[in-house]
């Protein structure tokens, strides 16, 4: 594709949610559009704080390919390029990488090896607020 024709980062992420809504179970379509909204306010929000909730019942839609989906338009939208693989990274935890990178088995490692840090991090923090709440109660 030339210059001329290239697509801009909105027409990308239409294209591919068109295609998505074409393949993708309607029900999680739906919740991926609720993902997306709450992302997207999220950024566009002073301080990038926001929460995006998925009620009770359409937990059962909040898939991994749900999820996966999710990465693969939030690539899109900080990218500009459609050329990105979803790699899984352990325990839930899934990220975009350039094709390059995704096909590197040391640069995935690194970014295993940096979730499962972070992943250490927060259930050591977790660990200390739980005893501290604890120690409050008596």
């Amino acid at each position: 594709m030339d210059d001329d024709t290239a697509l801009d980062r909105a027409d990308q992420v239409r294209l591919y949610l068109d295609t998505l809504q074409a393949r993708m179970d309607p029900d999680q379509f739906r919740v991926l559009g609720q993902l997306l909204h709450g992302a997207i306010a999220t950024l566009a929000s002073p301080g990038g704080e926001g929460n995006i909730d998925i009620d009770g019942d359409d937990q059962v839609h909040l898939t991994r390919e749900v999820k996966d989906e999710l990465l693969a338009v939030m690539a899109i939208v900080a990218t500009g390029t459609m050329e990105h693989h979803i790699v899984d990274l352990g325990d839930g935890a899934a990220t975009a990488m350039d094709p390059t990178a995704a096909t590197d088995e040391g640069a995935v490692q690194r970014m295993r090896d940096w979730a499962a840090q972070q992943r250490s991090e927060r259930e050591r923090t977790e660990s200390v607020l739980r005893g501290i709440e604890e120690a409050s109660k008596d």
